[in-house]
């Protein structure tokens, strides 16, 4: 719905803008331990659990505004999918108990971005970026563990919340096949994206109950981009 009214507003304002360009996204969200996506380790009684986030991806629709030659805002949908592992242990008496597990959070996002850029050469320009998602969460996930000793259970902190995002890329614009971009994005959501509660089983009745995690959701991706050419754009205009 955001991505329409954006685009009914820049083609209702036609004569004050360069061009729009209807593009789609494809990236990975790539575990690294900085921006607060680190490993969580936990200790209860005899037990301990690992959380780490795993290598997820994000997809989805953009329309880019051009301003002024430098300067443009982009708005969308994307999916994204955040995956998690779950490694469990426990030292019950002279036996050693261990346990994997693994789940995955959706969510969906609205971007608006601001785009500074910088020209490079003829067709290649640095891109800057900075802007705003409001996202949506879906429904909460449980998991097993391979060996049923972990258990798992992630309910969302709120349904809708925001995050601020950073870009940092290089495009190639070509007026007959369109334009093609590739960078990092850093994306930080203002508030927790979910309560994860943690349970790991000595057996069908005895358990270990972990404090819950408060899931932050920080991510730093890697984003591909192509936009449609412009040429193309106003060919449907004329017709």
């Amino acid at each position: 719905m955001l991505l329409l009214i954006v685009a009914s507003i820049s083609y209702g304002q036609k004569g004050n803008v360069k061009n729009s360009q209807v593009g789609f996204l494809l990236g990975s969200l790539v575990p690294v331990n900085y921006f607060g996506i680190s490993a969580i380790e936990l200790s209860a009684n005899n037990s301990s659990l690992k959380l780490e986030n795993q290598l997820g991806y994000n997809f989805g629709m953009v329309l880019k505004t051009d301003l002024t030659r430098k300067f443009s805002l982009e708005s969308g949908i994307i999916f994204y999918q955040r995956n998690f592992k779950l490694t469990g242990s426990s030292s019950n008496q002279s036996s050693i108990l261990r346990d994997t597990s693994s789940f995955s959070y959706i969510s969906y996002g609205f971007p608006i971005k601001s785009i500074v850029y910088v020209q490079l050469g003829n067709d290649f320009y640095m891109r800057n970026s900075i802007g705003f998602n409001l996202d949506f969460y879906a429904s909460a996930v449980a998991s097993k563990g391979e060996s049923l000793r972990i258990d798992h259970y992630s309910e969302r902190a709120r349904w809708i919340n925001g995050s601020v995002c950073g870009n940092l890329g290089v495009e190639k614009r070509d007026s007959k096949l369109g334009t093609f971009y590739i960078g990092a994005e850093v994306n930080i959501p203002i508030s927790s994206i979910a309560v994860t509660r943690l349970k790991f089983y000595y057996d069908g009745v005895i358990y270990d109950n972990y404090d819950p995690i408060f899931l932050r959701g920080n991510y730093f991706g890697i984003k591909l981009k192509y936009y449609l050419p412009v040429n193309m754009e106003s060919k449907k205009d004329d017709d």
